[in-house]
């Protein structure tokens, strides 16, 4: 029960802090938060892989990749989290969760969307589900959860004290 409970909480974090990276790049004030409104940026690409993608003429293929990674462990929080819903639900999930940070950036006028964006964090949403899904044949489901719940925890406290140490440095 306490892993449960523990892993949805795991979950909330991760979606606060994938709301925090993506809508408000970092920032650890209220005031910056604000600058970045103030200056609305808005713009759209609908063509996956084109432009939004192109950094002095090349394709920006660090910028693809961290897009699948981050959302890697959306998936596997899914797959620990929700184990009633279906492979399918979990995907819709992470689809619409990477549409609404999409949408929002351009309602709020921060950062870009970006239909490359879409794509890579759905792939991304998609290999941490199915990363799960097969580990689950390889070790014993509840020991799973137990070890990822843990090194999960370890990880947010880990960013927890250096989101400390920022504010407390700024």
């Amino acid at each position: 029960m306490i892993g449960k409970t523990l892993s949805k909480l795991l979950l909330g974090i991760y979606l606060i802090l994938l709301v925090w990276i993506l809508l408000f790049k970092f920032s650890l004030s209220f005031s910056e938060i604000a600058a970045n409104l103030s200056h609305p940026m808005r713009s759209i690409n609908l063509v996956p892989f084109q432009d939004s993608m192109i950094v002095n003429g090349k394709i920006a293929f660090n910028e693809i990749i961290l897009n699948a990674v981050v959302f890697v462990p959306l998936g596997v929080l899914l797959g620990i989290s929700a184990k009633k819903s279906s492979f399918m639900k979990k995907l819709a999930f992470i689809f619409l969760f990477s549409l609404f940070i999409e949408m929002m950036q351009f309602i709020l006028g921060i950062g870009a969307t970006d239909a490359t964006d879409l794509l890579m964090n759905f792939v991304g949403g998609f290999l941490g589900v199915s990363i799960y899904r097969g580990l689950t044949h390889f070790i014993p489901e509840a020991k799973l959860d137990k070890r990822l719940v843990v090194v999960g925890s370890i990880m947010g406290i880990l960013c927890l004290g250096m989101v400390l140490l920022l504010l407390f440095l700024n």
